[in-house]
């Protein structure tokens, strides 16, 4: 049992390895111009994470933070 888990970690791992950087190259570096943008990011990751809120409700916050960004 301990071998078996030990190599579904090792998977769970690899996976998000590779999520990771086929979320980091196409789109950080062609949405997060400045800093600007990265609070806005780190604020999206914040209201889902730490503070729980639906995300239907992050994505209206983050559409008005990236409204307000423009203006």
């Amino acid at each position: 049992m301990g071998f078996a888990l030990g190599l579904m970690r090792g998977a769970n791992a690899a996976v998000v390895g590779i999520l990771g950087a086929a979320l980091y190259h196409p789109v950080f570096t062609s949405a997060i111009l400045g800093p600007q943008e990265f609070a806005l990011a780190l604020t999206g990751f914040l209201l889902l994470s730490v503070w729980k809120l639906p995300a239907w409700a992050v994505v209206i916050i983050l559409a008005a933070g990236g409204i307000l960004i423009t203006l």
